[in-house]
This record gives structure tokens, sequence and C-alpha cells, in this order.
């Protein structure tokens, strides 16, 4: 490949360049760099492109056509972690490591993959350990998705032009899942829950009363996903609702929630992992938002709509609320919701006929 070719500041070589990108753990933000492997794909066409990320958000990246293999880590721990990476290092090391978490620990196990250039944000002691650093102030300065590809200008010196939306690829026997789970009927998901923090969570009663209102508008099932700690709420919440839904709330593999979720006929949730794969799956999506910035982090795709309450304190990006309640999201009303996620169906309708 010629330097000219691609702009990139790796040195020209007969063999193709090796180059490592160490993946986000959260679920929306691993998401949210597929669009940076895709940006990486089309400067770099040749190369050899590696994923590097913890085994819990592999699926989002197992069939990502911009990547050529995975490597993948069970444990947090930084030496569990540096073990996994430097058993699949190429021959001749890597040309460039890509370091898109902002931690500190990402950019520490990033020395150990025999990187020539290891790229990535500066801040929290970090820029030491990086050879080429992009200022942590740029970090929250557009959205996430774009703030991973201005990785790769550092790269190449160059501004990459439209970001591509981000892509994930159920598995191919998602149609199996579907019909295993919702028996043949048609469904939307609710997603109530949020790894991140209780301030994420718009209360249950909501999203019980938002379902019964959209079982009687569509005829459709509720599917509920989460987590296993999180079962007893949503069976709680289907009961309230009034309504036949399937509590999926820690029953699911990733892959078999990436398929539930690719079969539903919309999906609304918190700003969690589920509503990005969601979108990126290209779903109709509805994402509630409340101590965290839409304009960062809100899922992107052909059918997205967000809603989000009016606070003076939002974004706080805390884990749990000060006030006990979360005020952003108390001022999110059922109401917002159901009139967001209807017009979404119908004009996904009206698309489609």
């Amino acid at each position: 490949m010629r330097k000219a070719s691609t702009g990139s500041s790796i040195p020209c070589r007969s063999r193709r360049e090796e180059l490592l990108v160490c993946a986000p753990n959260w679920l929306g933000d691993a998401v949210m760099a597929t669009p940076f492997l895709f940006a990486l794909r089309r400067r770099l066409p040749e190369a050899s492109i590696t994923v590097f990320c913890r085994s819990y958000a592999a699926e989002v990246f197992r069939r990502c056509r911009a990547s050529d293999s995975l490597v993948t880590y069970e444990k947090q721990n930084v030496w569990a972690r540096i073990s996994a990476i430097t058993a699949r290092i190429p021959r001749s090391g890597y040309d460039a490591c890509f370091v898109l978490p902002p931690s500190f620990s990402s950019a520490f196990v990033s020395l150990f993959c025999r990187a020539r250039k290891r790229i990535g944000y500066g801040g929290n002691g970090r820029s030491a350990l990086l050879t080429d650093v992009v200022p942590a102030s740029r970090y929250r300065a557009t959205h996430l998705s774009n703030a991973y590809v201005r990785l790769l200008e550092r790269l190449t010196g160059e501004q990459e032009g439209d970001i591509p939306l981000p892509v994930v690829v159920p598995p191919a026997s998602w149609e199996e899942t579907v019909r295993r789970i919702s028996n043949g009927k048609s469904y939307f998901v609710l997603a109530p829950g949020a790894v991140y923090g209780s301030s994420k969570v718009w209360p249950y009663e909501r999203f019980a009363a938002l379902a019964t209102r959209l079982v009687a508008r569509t005829g459709w099932m509720p599917v509920i996903v989460g987590r296993g700690e999180e079962r007893a709420g949503v069976s709680a919440l289907i009961e309230a609702a009034g309504v036949e839904g399937t509590n999926c709330a820690g029953t699911l593999s990733l892959a078999e929630l990436v398929s539930v979720l690719r079969g539903s006929g919309v999906t609304i949730g918190n700003d969690s992992g589920s509503v990005h794969i969601s979108a990126a799956l290209g779903r109709p999506t509805v994402a509630i938002f409340g101590p965290s910035s839409a304009a960062w982090t809100a899922p992107r795709g052909c059918a997205v709509r967000i809603v989000t309450g009016e606070a003076d304190c939002a974004p706080c990006f805390k884990r749990e609320c000060p006030r006990g309640e979360a005020v952003c999201l108390l001022r999110v009303h059922v109401d917002d919701v159901y009139r967001e996620t209807c017009s979404l169906i119908e004009g996904v309708h009206r698309e489609q006929a």
C-alpha cells in the first residue's frame, strides 16, 4: 500500500500493515466504536485490523466486516488483559495501536502490544504511555463516535469525511431465536434498566403505563430485557401493565439479545447498551436520556428518537442522583415517550409502504 494513497504516516512496507484497536468495555460505547472501524478500513483498506475487547462486548464486533480478527479477555484485571494481548502479537509487532477507552489501565495495557505508535486521548496520566496524544478536552467535544474517529485523523493527518453509522450484525440464526422468544407474535422491546447506575433509570411504573398504551395501540406483545438482578422488577412491571408480556431479564446471552432486538417492531429504553444495539441494527429506537448527554452519546441509526427531560443540573453524568430521585428523568412523562414512539412507528410504516 502506498502511503500517498492513504495519507497514513505508517512507513510503506511490502507486508500488510498490522493495526490493533483497543475497544471500549461498555456495550453502548462498543457500538459507537464501530464507525471508527469502518473509517479505518476505508482509509487503510489493505491493513490487517485486530479488535481487542472484553468478551462481554465481543458480540458487537464478531461479524463486523471492517475487522479481520478479534482478541478477547475475560477479566478486567490488568494482568489478564496484558496476558491476552501479548499472546497474539504478530511476529513483527503492530504498526499502530488505537486506544479508544479513556482509562489509564487501557493506555497501560497498550504498552505491551509492541506497537510503533500508540494513539489515544490524554488525561488521567495517560500521555506518558502514548506516542500520539489527542487532547483530553476533545473527548467530549463531539459525539463519541466522532471522537473515536479523531484518533484515526491523528494517524493520517487528514480529516475524515462523513462518519459512518454504527453497525451491529446479528447472528445468522437470529430469526430462530425470535420465534422461540416471541412464539411467532409481533412484539416491541422495553429496556428499563441501566448498568451505569440508577440515575439513568426511568421509573418502572412509567414503563408499565407505556406498555399498556402501546399494546392497546399496536396489538404487539412487550418483551422486556435486562440483567438478572432486574428480573423481579420486570415481573412487577408486566403485572402493573396488565398485559401478556415476556420477561427476558437475565435469560439472554448477548447474541440472543442482539437477535431479539433485530426482530423488534420498536425498542424503547434508557440510555444503555440495548438502545445502541437496536439503533445499530437499523431498528426503530426510542432512547430516554436524563443525567447523560444525548449530544455526546445518543444512539445513531436510521430510525432513532431521543426523549429527554429539562433540568438545570443535567447532564451531570452521575451514577446516583444526589437529590435522591433523578429530576431530569421525572420530567420525562409517559405521554412524551408514547407520542415519540407512535410517531416513529408510523413514519417507518409510511416509508415501507
